[in-house]
């Protein structure tokens, strides 16, 4: 049986070390506890690019329900989007 683009895709992901993302919203929602408005907003500000299906809906993987967790966390201690993707490139040695 042939594989599907799809498959194939997710595949080669998996091959170059990237995660496949197989949460929906409502079960990232669930496994955080942060609204999905939050995480689109987090989405907009640059802090996640979530997998998508073909027809368009968002997919996390477990990398990214971890990093929900850590934003929503900054978030809620007061620091902007702005500060957390700050802190964020920090982590990553980008920035000083």
């Amino acid at each position: 049986m042939a594989k599907s683009l799809r498959e194939t895709r997710e595949l080669s992901d998996v091959n170059k070390g990237e995660e496949i993302g197989k949460y929906t919203m409502s079960v990232a929602v669930m496994l955080t506890n942060v609204e999905a408005y939050r995480i689109r907003r987090f989405e907009k500000a640059g802090l996640l690019r979530p997998h998508r299906s073909r027809a368009g809906q968002r997919r996390y993987s477990d990398t990214e329900i971890g990093l929900i967790k850590g934003i929503a966390k900054l978030e809620e201690e007061g620091i902007n989007l702005q500060g957390v993707k700050a802190i964020m490139a920090m982590r990553k040695g980008e920035r000083k």
